[in-house]
């Protein structure tokens, strides 16, 4: 069975746009900051750094940077799914 698309068009509030504005901002943030690790990890020891690598280490990050909990852990590894994909 084919699977559908369906699009929505989203009307938000002023307040509800200031906080997925802020989700984009932080999934940003964390897929250059993932994308770093990598690229960083692998000039200094020749050693690649794996999604799973990455996915053990988001509780640490969490805990670090606080508002990250707000999105919730599948959303933030669907971040780093897409990172795996690209590099």
């Amino acid at each position: 069975m084919p699977t559908r698309r369906t699009t929505f068009r989203l009307y938000p509030t002023a307040a509800q746009e200031k906080i997925l504005y802020d989700w984009r901002r932080m999934h940003c943030y964390l897929y250059n900051s993932a994308l770093a690790d990598r690229r960083d990890s692998y000039r200094r020891e020749q050693k690649t750094v794996t999604y799973f690598d990455q996915q053990n280490r988001l509780p640490a990050f969490k805990e670090v940077w606080v508002e990250y909990k707000l999105l919730g852990a599948h959303a933030l590894q669907a971040t780093l799914k897409r990172v795996d994909f690209a590099y």
